[in-house]
């Protein structure tokens, strides 16, 4: 059994909330507000019902939002306001007041004085939040909107009321956590602030536990479900960036929220709060609200304002609660919300194991026959270089796939070598992969041309870059990236690639280690092993006894960026066959969708585009015929083996102009996958598997309200009797309930102590019939990267013995994380089969000896979305492309 941090309460359980109705005369006063801007350097913007609520809820410090009272998420910020909701009623002469403040601000400085006198003759009513719940006994419980906001404030605050205890363990002295909440509704750990430092560089960092809620529901379930979701928040010591501050008021035991801006002062810039809050505030004649300096801001736990760390960043303390804080967390929320007869999300174990039959790279006997799916008789790795070093590693890792190692010795550049029957490999010197600065990659490539027209090309591609040291110091210019613009040339040329990142060449060894094997001598058993050129098993013997210091250390950069070169150039092997039980040939289709602002510089997107690729995963149970991937290509109406769907995909525009998640773009994107779909071959049936975050917008049969009964991927398709099954596959992490631990593991030594999820597939059943799947997992690092991974299981970040606590400090913390699966349509299948399909293609990738969060088709999918050059990045729509450029 597997027990969550989500919990389910009854309707009647859910409290009270603080309504003001909106008649449609305010609307229409609300819609004729102008655009503005709250400083002098930002971009005019319509006025949102957010910038009122943070200024309301600046006045009050009490959370409020304002929502129109509908089931959906609105389609943009002008839908009707119909309600504003809070947790307390708000003095009349204090809202009037503040609201038309706040309008006469939007209306720079007039007082137009339209918003407040209707507000002031809405009506205020405080009725029970349950009675807004529809649906509820099928299994489909809808509410509005807002109903979302407000039952995980009550939940909130609800919990804030009791400290949590953390037993002390190895350190010595226990914790009691009092929580404060804010006026978005999480609960703060204000008063303990954990501490970090590095020397090198000199810095000091703060952070503290932060818990947020979110209302859900889940599949066929008639209650309300509510997830909580622990962070370790990091908090800023200068202004720069920060996007959310924090200031502690004194008032009603509530922490006020504020998005904050920055603006010119003088020479340099300062922060201000977003929407006018602060001026709001003044007018009012409330404590002023001081954001402060850089200096003030750093003195964290002295300071009553304080401000998130703006996105990922180094920093002095690492992320993450850990699964021990959770399983403390996990108890502590079920005892204190027994008064409300909350009852935990729990997962039994079902009869499916999920079984990983084969690790490691594709075995060189088994290479051709993979390859054979991309339907070419010869492929090519051309192997870009620089530095001579990069050069041995990439030669290093080929080597496994010959069949003598001697034969390395004789390749020259410029000119194919064979490797197996299909695959060859040309290596080539570039010297302009290693410049700093921007490339006249047309002229550097164009001996491309030749190659790419004679052999399906994979370019393996030495690269500079370094994420980690992307921010250079002052002074400096930036560091070019070349590799945006270096696959948008492979593509255009019908090329796919991948970079292997330069490293330097390794000192030599000590005098006393010369007699052990080294990092560059000939491939080792290991390696020759994950290639299929030895029973790894039969080497336990002897090579098992080696020290740790005189074992090989593997190239892993390399020997995984090639396995995901062969993976893109189509590279199936029988791995999938062997963990999937299918006994008629069936096309797997994934189906991933993603919305992406477009811009033709940083900064500046006005627009968006749906991003849409489909990939087919093609089998059969006859180990004779080669599974094989193909990718849809918008461009030619076809579908086409995946290297060539990828080129084709990566020469154009990542997305696609007027397809939306709603309203008529929603109707266009519907349109375009059907048409895709009905030209996949034949009778073959199909397994649609989709991403319910995506999709459920689009296809309204993927939502929990309307599971199966609504619209869905396969509308039309089966029209002709083909068998088609729907897979939904949820990963969203505010949706998916958290694992806290296998409450049922035996023989554990440390009853606090989280056990890690099992491969054992989980299933729930509802007291309506409905059943949805749950596959759990440990995240890599938690499971493979010794005992600093782990850490979070044994401490939490409270209670670290003293001489541990500056370097446990620092470390990630992971927790685990699920996969929920659904099956909105069988297609003629077991639901049960389907999910243990979905929960196998999981957990046997093929480029990953590791599990992946999306099954197979969908995972290929979304890896051909992040290889686009344009991927969450700008668009080059505005380029002229040279004439010869075109993919041969």
């Amino acid at each position: 059994m597997l027990t969550s941090l989500a919990y389910l309460l009854a309707p009647e359980r859910l409290g009270t909330v603080v309504l003001y109705r909106l008649n449609k005369d305010f609307a229409e006063a609300w819609s004729q507000l102008p655009r503005y801007r709250d400083n002098d350097t930002s971009k005019p913007i319509r006025p949102a019902y957010a910038g009122l609520a943070t200024a309301l809820s600046a006045v009050t410090n009490q959370p409020i939002v304002i929502m129109p009272d509908i089931d959906n998420m609105p389609d943009d910020d002008r839908a009707l306001p119909t309600v504003l909701a809070t947790t307390k009623p708000i003095a009349p002469r204090l809202l009037t007041r503040a609201v038309r403040i706040w309008e006469q601000l939007i209306h720079g400085g007039t007082d137009a004085n339209t918003l407040s006198p209707l507000l002031a003759q809405s009506e205020m009513d405080k009725p029970k939040l349950g009675s807004f719940i529809r649906d509820a006994a099928c299994g489909r419980p809808r509410a509005p909107q807002w109903f979302y906001r407000v039952a995980a404030w009550n939940f909130a605050a609800e919990l804030a009321r009791e400290p949590l205890h953390l037993p002390a363990g190895t350190a010595g002295a226990g914790r009691r956590v009092e929580w404060l909440m804010d006026t978005r509704g999480s609960l703060l750990a204000w008063d303990d602030v954990s501490k970090g430092r590095t020397e090198r560089p000199a810095r000091v960092g703060y952070a503290m536990h932060k818990i947020d809620f979110r209302v859900v529901t889940l599949p066929g379930e008639p209650r309300i479900g509510i997830h909580v979701l622990p962070t370790f928040s990091r908090l800023a010591t200068h202004w720069a960036g920060t996007r959310t501050a924090f200031v502690e008021r004194g008032k009603n035991n509530t922490v006020l929220r504020l998005p904050v801006g920055h603006r010119r002062a003088g020479e340099g810039w300062e922060p201000y709060a977003r929407n006018f809050a602060a001026q709001v505030v003044a007018a009012c004649n409330l404590e002023a609200i001081k954001l402060g300096t850089n200096e003030t801001l750093a003195e964290v736990k002295e300071s009553s304002v304080r401000a998130l760390v703006p996105g990922p960043t180094e920093h002095p303390l690492g992320k993450g609660t850990g699964t021990r804080f959770n399983l403390y967390l996990a108890n502590h929320v079920k005892k204190v919300a027994a008064k409300l007869k909350a009852e935990q999300v729990v997962y039994e174990r079902t009869d499916v194991e999920v079984v990983r039959h084969t690790k490691g790279p594709v075995a060189r006997d088994d290479l051709d026959h993979a390859l054979s799916g991309t339907g070419q008789n010869k492929i090519r790795i051309l192997a870009l270089y620089d530095d001579e070093y990069t050069r041995e590693r990439m030669i290093t890792a080929l080597t496994p796939y010959l069949e003598e190692s001697e034969q390395t010795e004789e390749w020259g550049d410029n000119r194919d070598h064979r490797l197996t029957d299909r695959l060859r490999v040309h290596l080539r010197r570039l010297p302009a992969l290693t410049s700093p600065t921007p490339v006249d990659w047309h002229r550097e490539l164009s001996f491309l041309s030749p190659l790419t027209s004679t052999m399906l090309t994979g370019v393996w591609v030495e690269t500079i870059w370094n994420p980690k040291k992307r921010t250079p110091r002052r002074g400096q210019p930036d560091v070019y990236d070349p590799k945006q613009d270096l696959r948008r040339h492979f593509h255009r040329r019908g090329a796919v690639s991948q970079f292997i990142a330069q490293r330097p060449r390794p000192k030599p060894p000590k005098p006393e280690d010369e007699e052990g094997p080294s990092q560059d001598s000939e491939p080792s058993t290991d390696i020759r092993a994950m290639a299929g050129d030895v029973d790894a098993e039969s080497q336990v013997g002897e090579e098992a006894k080696q020290s740790k210091q005189k074992r090989p250390r593997l190239d892993y950069p390399a020997i995984n960026g090639l396995r995901d070169l062969l993976f893109r150039l189509g590279a199936v092997d029988g791995r999938l066959a062997e963990g999937v039980a299918l006994d008629r040939p069936t096309i797997l289709v994934g189906l991933h969708l993603r919305q992406q602002r477009v811009s033709a510089k940083f900064g500046s997107a006005d627009k968006t585009q749906m991003v849409e690729v489909l990939t087919a995963l093609h089998t059969d149970p006859d180990p004779h015929k080669p599974w094989r991937l193909e990718m849809y290509s918008r461009r030619d109406h076809a579908w086409l083996p995946l290297p060539q769907g990828e080129a084709a995909f990566g020469s154009g525009p990542i997305g696609v102009d007027q397809h939306a998640r709603h309203k008529e773009g929603a109707a266009l994107v519907r349109e375009h996958i059907k048409a895709a779909l009905r030209i996949l071959p034949g009778q073959t049936p199909l397994v649609l598997v989709v991403d319910t975050e995506a999709c459920r917008t689009i296809w309204p049969g993927l939502q929990h309200a309307r599971l199966g009964e609504g619209t869905l991927p396969s509308e039309g398709l089966d029209d002709t009797g083909r068998s088609v099954a729907v897979v939904s596959i949820n990963t969203s992490y505010g949706e998916v309930p958290t694992p806290v631990d296998r409450a049922d593991a035996r023989g554990r030594r440390d009853p606090a102590r989280p056990q890690a999820p099992d491969n054992w597939l989980h299933e729930r059943t509802t007291s309506t019939g409905a059943t949805s799947w749950y596959l759990a997992q440990k995240s890599r690092s938690y499971d493979g990267f010794g005992q600093t991974a782990i850490n979070g299981s044994t401490y939490t970040r409270f209670t670290i013995p003293e001489d541990l606590r500056e370097t446990l400090l620092r470390k990630d913390w992971h927790s685990f994380t699920a996969t929920q699966i659904t099956v909105p349509q069988t297609g003629g299948h077991k639901p049960k089969d389907l999910a243990a399909l979905a929960a196998a293609l999981c957990h046997q990738s093929l480029a990953w000896d590791a599990r992946t969060r999306h099954p197979v088709p969908l995972h290929v999918a979304g890896a051909v979305d992040r290889n686009h050059p344009e991927y969450r990045g700008s668009s080059f729509e505005t380029e002229t492309e040279q004439p010869d450029e075109a993919a041969s």
